[in-house]
């Protein structure tokens, strides 16, 4: 799954922001939450997310690190 964005990755994995919210035992919206303002909080969960979505770490760093820079070009708008 090389050069797969953030939003894909779940596409692909979970189906939904909120699956992905059952799976890490998180509440109703965090994964849309930190998706669309503060994706740094990805890496609180980096181990998990990698072995849920059988993806190396080092792929998953490089998702939520685009995801950041995704974030911060949005917020400049």
């Amino acid at each position: 799954m090389n050069n797969v964005t953030m939003s894909v990755w779940i596409r692909i994995n979970f189906g939904t922001h909120a699956k992905l919210n059952e799976e890490l035992g998180l509440g109703k919206n965090t994964i849309n939450r930190w998706f669309n303002t503060d994706p740094k909080k990805f890496f609180q969960h980096l181990p998990k997310l990698s072995e849920l979505g059988k993806t190396p770490v080092d792929q998953m760093v490089d998702m939520i690190e685009q995801r950041i820079v995704d974030v911060d070009a949005l917020r400049s708008l």
